[in-house]
């Protein structure tokens, strides 16, 4: 399970990758602060409901893509912020 992270000046997203999307996805950020716009297909990551994200990316600061499914488990995790 990935998830894409975007951020923008006072704003902060979190979506659920789909599955499958995550090199498309990989591709897309690359136009962070471009005069582009992008639909991405992702998941709520409440309730796993499919959407489609149209992204303008010029309004983009940063953009980074969390992958959960590898490292140590929570209870596993250890340091400040465990």
């Amino acid at each position: 399970m990935a998830y894409l992270m975007l951020y923008g000046s006072g704003w902060t997203q979190r979506w659920r990758i789909a599955e499958g999307m995550e090199r498309q996805i990989g591709e897309a950020i690359t136009q962070v602060g471009k005069n582009e716009t992008t639909q991405l297909s992702v998941l709520d990551p409440t309730s796993d409901t499919p959407a489609t994200l149209v992204v303008a990316w010029a309004q983009v600061a940063a953009a980074v893509i969390l992958d959960s499914g590898h490292g140590p488990a929570h209870d596993e995790a250890t340091g400040q912020y465990a």
